[in-house]
């Protein structure tokens, strides 16, 4: 009667279909990879790139404050007494400060 079979030119199309459907998803996997890849790359270059120039930025805010805080150092090492003061005197101030807001 009925043949549980498919005929054959059915099931090499449907085959065929299954491959170029492999297929192109391969492609695009390799597509999305390689873009992933580029995109990583580029990335990781502006990463570098601003973390140079944060580095540099870094050294040259030091060399301008360096003579600012040698000369800190020497005045609280030739008074320290004064220095102290004027450290309880900025405590008080922001104390009384926060005190009244």
């Amino acid at each position: 009667m009925f043949s549980r079979q498919a005929p054959e030119g059915w099931t090499a199309g449907a085959r065929q279909t299954m491959e170029d459907a492999r297929e192109a998803l391969g492609e695009a996997g390799d597509q999305a990879r390689r873009g992933f890849h580029e995109m990583s790359d580029q990335a990781r270059r502006g990463f570098q790139d601003m973390g140079r120039g944060a580095q540099r930025a870094w050294s040259e805010m030091e060399e301008t404050t360096e003579p600012y805080r040698r000369s800190f150092e020497d005045a609280i090492s030739s008074n320290p007494v004064k220095a102290i003061a004027a450290s309880l005197a900025v405590g008080v101030l922001i104390g009384w400060l926060i005190k009244r807001s």
